[in-house]
């Protein structure tokens, strides 16, 4: 008998606890999928973010991005926050123009300012794309070091040629 009430408080404090908690997170809004459009935009255009947000109406709504190269393991430290406008019946949207040409995906999350608190979204990543001459924007058309080895390549292929002549 004394052991059944002690587990009667710990079993009143767990059910106080979890329907506070349930009442809490019904109370906030929910963030519905972050879109990006394009799907697979390329490094240094301008992207539309959007994202339905049910529930209580924020009164602010930002998506960060942040702008990364996969290869190297960086992301660049200049993470944009834009403002995003109330569009229709609970959609937000707007433009984000990318800046970094070495940039092989960008990473999406949206904030939004519900009772004075902000709540966050899930992040989403999203993969760039290379553009057709293959360099993923840089298309500086500057010829590299291999100007050099064929010059050289050249060079050592007409001594050759004239000594052999000689002979």
């Amino acid at each position: 008998m004394k052991n059944e009430r002690k587990f009667i408080p710990i079993i009143v404090i767990i059910s106080v606890v979890a329907v506070i908690a349930g009442s809490v997170l019904a109370a906030g809004s929910t963030f519905g999928t972050i879109t990006v459009s394009p799907s697979a935009p390329a490094a240094l255009s301008t992207v539309t973010i959007s994202v339905p947000i049910s529930g209580e109406a924020p009164s602010d709504v930002r998506v960060t991005v942040e702008e990364c190269n996969g290869k190297t393991g960086v992301c660049y430290p200049d993470i944009q926050n834009v403002s995003m406008p109330l569009i229709s019946s609970s959609i937000y949207r707007t433009d984000v123009t990318l800046k970094h040409a070495d940039a092989t995906y960008i990473t999406c999350q949206v904030v939004a300012k519900i009772s004075g608190t902000w709540e966050s979204s899930v992040k989403k990543n999203v993969n760039l794309s290379v553009n057709s001459n293959g360099n993923n924007g840089n298309d500086n058309n500057i010829p590299g070091f291999e100007v050099i080895v064929l010059v050289i390549a050249i060079g050592v292929s007409l001594i050759v040629m004239s000594r052999k002549r000689a002979k």
